[in-house]
């Protein structure tokens, strides 16, 4: 009896100890520094691998490779510098051979379009397949010594139909609209060849000319099929972000362009998504540079009225805490500073830096986001959103240096 009274005082001492040391966590600027210092090779491998190993920028990894990596350097974090110009140029080079309005794809000759060209015709294409265009009339001049003149005459329209690329194809935006907008507002202030005119002018360009007559812009293949929300959530959600992305670099007192006035419109006659809380933080963002007061101080309640018991929020109501939202959550907070939330960062930190994986990274469950139940589609989303909440935790905590109390 006495060693079992024995046994029992000793467990509730180490139970004391271990909630003591998980209360005196100290979730200070130092420990916030520390974490994202820890969470930087970890977003260097993987999205230098994703660069080299796909090819691509893509909405998830490279654009947040630079701009977890530009928010640790602006916050006085030890960043190579030499590594980053480099990633810069990638991103610059990549966005820049991606800017066609035709490309004709081997697949694109099996389109309802192409179906109408004679077997004849589509050999004769073949040397065109996956050569870039900038303009039709490009395209045009590249036809005419392969087809005979009834040919061009015949199949003229159904040749430029099929080499179109649709919208918001990424090889026809530079990457993809999501990827120009992270870069815009991942390089503000730099001096980055990605903010330089050359670059950037052009960006705002692409953006420019593929808004919608309504205002909005259509959401890329990761927000508008994989995830679980509905459509008019995920238009929303491209539209302010891009928005953003423009307005950030109007000059102190500029009239807005007339498309970003646009947009704006579209957007006040939106239904609001409030349970999607990715949603939530970015309309809180957008009503902070765009709208009034008392709508910024709505939204930012409704988001803290969102967080779990943890201190962190969920995707979307119902699910459980992860590190994606909750970074990107703090991550607004901070920049719209529309009241006291140094409580409310003090809770987000302990989570975050509590959940913080042993290689430094956030692992946020594909799961709870993305409309897939199949085990193979989600363990290959996994990479992607445990690479995207690692960037968004990165960055969030980052904003909330120096604001969250003593």
């Amino acid at each position: 009896m006495f060693r079992w009274l024995c046994v029992v005082l000793l467990l509730v001492v180490w139970l004391n100890v271990v909630t003591r040391a998980d209360d005196a966590l100290p979730p200070n600027d130092l420990a916030v520094r520390e974490a994202v210092s820890r969470s930087l090779p970890f977003l260097e491998k993987e999205g230098v691998a994703w660069m080299d190993d796909r090819g691509c920028m893509s909405c998830h990894h490279v654009p947040f490779l630079l701009w977890s990596h530009r928010a640790a350097q602006a916050h006085g974090l030890t960043v190579d510098a030499q590594k980053l110009a480099e990633w810069d140029e990638w991103c610059r080079k990549d966005s820049l051979a991606h800017r066609n309005l035709f490309r004709l794809q081997n697949y694109d000759l099996g389109k309802v379009e192409a179906a109408k060209l004679p077997d004849a015709v589509k050999e004769k294409l073949k040397p065109l397949i996956e050569q870039p265009f900038k303009t039709e009339a490009e395209f045009a001049a590249k036809l005419t010594p392969l087809l005979s003149e009834e040919e061009l005459k015949s199949y003229q329209p159904i040749n430029t139909k099929t080499a179109e690329r649709v919208p918001n194809a990424p090889d026809r935006t530079g990457g993809g609209l999501d990827v120009l907008g992270q870069l815009l507002l991942g390089n503000q202030g730099a001096s980055s060849v990605l903010a330089q005119p050359e670059f950037r002018l052009g960006a705002i360009e692409v953006l420019n000319r593929h808004q919608a007559a309504d205002g909005s812009w259509p959401p890329g293949n990761q927000f508008a099929t994989m995830r679980r929300w509905s459509l008019p959530t995920a238009n929303q959600s491209t539209t302010m972000w891009a928005t953003l992305a423009l307005a950030s670099y109007d000059a102190p007192g500029t009239k807005r362009s007339e498309v970003i006035e646009k947009a704006i419109a579209d957007q006040r006659q939106q239904s609001p998504q409030p349970d999607n809380r990715e949603w939530l933080a970015t309309r809180l963002l957008f009503e902070k540079q765009f709208g009034s007061a008392d709508e910024v101080a709505k939204l930012r309640q409704q988001l803290l009225e969102a967080r779990e018991s943890d201190g962190g929020w969920g995707w979307e109501k119902g699910v459980p805490t992860d590190s994606m939202t909750t970074g990107l959550a703090i991550y607004v907070l901070a920049k719209v500073q529309a009241g006291d939330d140094s409580a409310i960062f003090r809770d987000a930190r302990k989570f975050l830096l509590t959940s913080q994986q042993p290689d430094g990274s956030w692992f946020t469950p594909s799961k709870n986001i993305t409309k897939s139940t199949e085990p193979e589609r989600l363990k290959a989303r996994d990479e992607i959103y445990h690479y995207w909440g690692t960037a968004w935790s990165a960055i969030g905590l980052l904003e909330t240096l120096g604001k969250s109390g003593p």
